[in-house]
């Protein structure tokens, strides 16, 4: 089995020239999405959707396709999640065309509404009383330190400066020498290095890995990361975990011996792994008794706000919800086309 999700091949002149990985997941080919096939509508009349992200496009344009009344509410001014913030990072803008094909199919359609500035409560969703509601919320970067390595919350202290993804991503930088821990072993942290040393600071790259962004050997990509972060002067610290934040420094423990050291840092950012952003449909699922008499007959979590993963999981999400709307439950089957390939003799 192919394990490519998404594949970024990160070139000699530094462009971005991201496949249609939309298309693969996992080695099968998702179904319909390829073909631009969908189911027709079924016997709902609407549905809502409540998320920007890859997640809530993908289901907003599905949904339009097969002739559902949607609407669309965005906490913020801008469409896109995750995939807006991400499409500004250094040698990613090609991936603002996840964000920028829905968004201009939905525009087409005069059954879609998208209702920007628009945070939505539980009381919001009830009192609207839509047939079906998707909640596709996104993820928050960790704070603590949890992932692969750090399974518990590691010690941080109070002065210390801390940083994630989401405040780099929001227009924060920090300042001095810092230390990037990277314990997600895919791209963001490489980019991340490259833009803060674009702009002037020193980098220590940590990573528990035996390499720099290891899971991104599974889409041909390491080895590109690794050279380019070696060639803008990035220090690597491999194999080394970083246990505490401390004011002024982090302690890297090494995960073949266990002994510890003190790298001086005067900022941390902290590449580590998601939590769901899920407590809006952890409020309604707190009040289903109500949903039936506000004419609700199902809510789902999708995207990262279910589990977070690479963009092009959670704009499969949207897809499937959207596809298997109204339709009968397919049970153990695989929601996707696989290619088998067989030997005639």
């Amino acid at each position: 089995m192919h394990r490519l999700q998404y594949l970024r091949l990160w070139r000699h002149d530094h462009v971005d020239f991201p496949l249609h990985a939309e298309l693969v997941l996992h080695g099968g080919v998702a179904k319909g999405l390829a073909s631009g096939a969908h189911q027709g509508k079924g016997f709902s009349v609407e549905g809502a959707g409540c998320g920007r992200g890859p997640a809530g496009l993908s289901a907003a344009h599905k949904l339009g396709l097969r002739g559902y009344e949607v609407s669309l509410a965005e906490a913020t001014t801008e469409l896109g999640g995750r995939v807006s913030f991400e499409s500004r990072l250094p040698g990613l803008s090609a991936w603002a065309r996840v964000r920028d094909y829905r968004a201009g199919q939905i525009a087409k359609f005069s059954n879609v509404t998208v209702y920007r500035d628009s945070r939505l409560t539980a009381d919001d969703i009830l009192d609207f009383g839509f047939e079906h509601v998707a909640i596709a919320t996104g993820a928050d970067w960790r704070r603590d330190g949890v992932a692969r390595y750090n399974l518990l919350p590691i010690p941080v202290s109070q002065e210390a400066i801390v940083m994630t993804p989401d405040d780099i991503m929001a227009g924060q930088r920090p300042k001095g020498r810092v230390v990037i821990h990277d314990d997600d072993h895919y791209y963001l942290a490489g980019v991340l290095a490259e833009l803060l040393v674009a702009e002037g600071t020193k980098v220590t790259f940590v990573t528990p890995s035996a390499k720099v962004s290891e899971w991104a050997g599974n889409t041909l990509e390491q080895g590109r990361i690794q050279s380019r972060l070696m060639s803008l002067g990035v220090s690597l610290e491999l194999s080394q975990a970083v246990t505490a934040v401390k004011q002024g420094s982090v302690e890297a423990t090494c995960t073949y011996t266990g002994r510890t050291r003190d790298l001086p840092c005067d900022a941390t950012v902290l590449v580590t792994a998601r939590l769901p952003r899920d407590q809006l449909y952890l409020d309604l699922r707190n009040r289903e008794a109500e949903w039936a008499d506000r004419g609700i007959r199902s809510v789902k979590v999708i995207g990262d706000a279910n589990a977070p993963a690479a963009i092009a999981w959670a704009t499969y999400a949207g897809h499937r919800y959207a596809e298997e709307l109204d339709m009968p439950p397919i049970g153990d089957s695989l929601p996707f086309r696989r290619e088998i390939a067989a030997l005639k003799s």
